[in-house]
């Protein structure tokens, strides 16, 4: 079998464009990845129009070679390691559909390839939000309803996102009021997430970090941004909240020198940003050294989606990984909806990453360049 093809379908999702990627072969499988970068969708499927010279007439089958072809070779010199987070989306995109076809070729579920089920479900978590304590309360308390047992919101402020960290002007409290509602709502059991957004001084996350304390946090999300790695865990020693991050750094070793400063007690690669499945298996093999659990920045389509719980059903140190709800036409443009049981995506079982595309639904969603972005 060889790569005769590689082209891009992007959908219109509200503020991003999914970015799904398709391998295609000389003997008509067809695989499926997703290359979503936020805002930059474009941009990288330019990325791929380039790596795609590297890759026709290449067998597919060979993962580990193609990623380091890329990877280490797509120059003229062969001398440049590509790692920003355009380039490692690209090159996600590509392995998430090389791990497919390998999958459809074998007949086989991607998690049996990547050593068998470690579970056959991977818990997720949602999100909640409100304009004020009593609809955050709320919102946290009917996706608790719908079966989820983990829900995250961001940080709250009359001035929403207009609000200065280094002045610090009352948002800590504001943040906890809608946290605190929440608690109530959903009683001790459920385990609550804030996402921090990479904002923050040092001083000002420890500052909300200890206002959040008293809600029994489940962890603190990128409370500063991932430019200096040491920040994170000036940030760890000063609270009693798990930190979690960082969905912004894109290969194994940037992850491995933040385990090495003791910045995080969760990990959260982005299987899209961080170079696919090849790439983050070993992510998720560095933290299990250091006892470390993995959960999924995960805001990406059903494509992204599915690959990052196979590969999270696969390892042993898993934590729930992110789930976007509220996008109601998502199943319309596949062949088989995603299934989320009890707080629960369960794996397919399917061949590959299990799913395939329904031309109608994405004819019915496509983005073309020109339009409105």
């Amino acid at each position: 079998m060889k790569i005769r093809h590689i082209d891009t379908v992007l959908i219109d999702s509200p503020g991003r464009k999914w970015t799904i990627v398709r391998v295609h072969t000389d003997e008509g499988l067809v695989g499926l990845g997703e290359a979503t970068y936020s805002q930059k969708e474009p941009v990288v499927v330019s990325a791929i129009d380039h790596m795609k010279q590297e890759l026709i007439g290449e067998d597919p089958s060979r993962i580990e070679y193609l990623w380091h072809k890329i990877y280490r070779r797509s120059s003229q010199s062969g001398i440049w390691r590509m790692t920003g987070p355009v380039w490692m989306s690209a090159l996600s995109g590509i392995d998430q559909a090389l791990w497919d076809l390998k999958g459809k070729a074998a007949g086989l579920p991607v998690v049996e390839l990547l050593g068998g089920r470690f579970r056959d479900q991977v818990r997720v978590y949602t999100h909640f939000s409100g304009r004020t304590p009593e609809e955050s309360a709320a919102s946290a308390k009917h996706w608790v309803d719908q079966g989820y047992r983990y829900v995250k919101s961001g940080l709250q402020s009359k001035a929403n996102y207009g609000f200065d960290p280094y002045l610090e002007d009352g948002w800590p409290e504001e943040t906890a009021a809608h946290y605190v509602a929440a608690r109530e709502a959903v009683g001790p059991d459920v385990g609550l997430l804030v996402d921090c957004h990479g904002r923050f001084t040092v001083g000002a996350a420890v500052r909300l970090a200890r206002a959040l304390e008293p809600c029994g946090m489940f962890c603190f999300e990128d409370p500063v941004a991932p430019d200096d790695l040491n920040a994170y865990q000036k940030v760890r020693r000063e609270t009693s909240i798990p930190i979690m991050g960082s969905e912004r750094l894109n290969t194994k070793t940037q992850f491995r020198q933040l385990l090495e400063l003791d910045g995080i007690d969760i990990a959260q690669p982005d299987l899209v940003y961080a170079g696919g499945i090849t790439e983050v298996k070993k992510i998720a093999a560095i933290a299990d050294t250091y006892h470390v659990p993995i959960s999924f920045h995960n805001t990406k389509g059903p494509v992204g989606t599915l690959a990052a719980a196979h590969l999270l059903a696969s390892i042993p140190n898993e934590a729930p990984m992110e789930f976007v709800t509220g996008i109601e036409w998502r199943d319309e443009i596949l062949t088989e909806p995603i299934e989320v049981v009890d707080g629960c995506l369960v794996v397919p079982d399917r061949p590959g990453l299990g799913i395939e595309l329904n031309e109608e639904g994405v004819e019915a969603h496509r983005w073309n360049p020109g339009d409105p972005f």
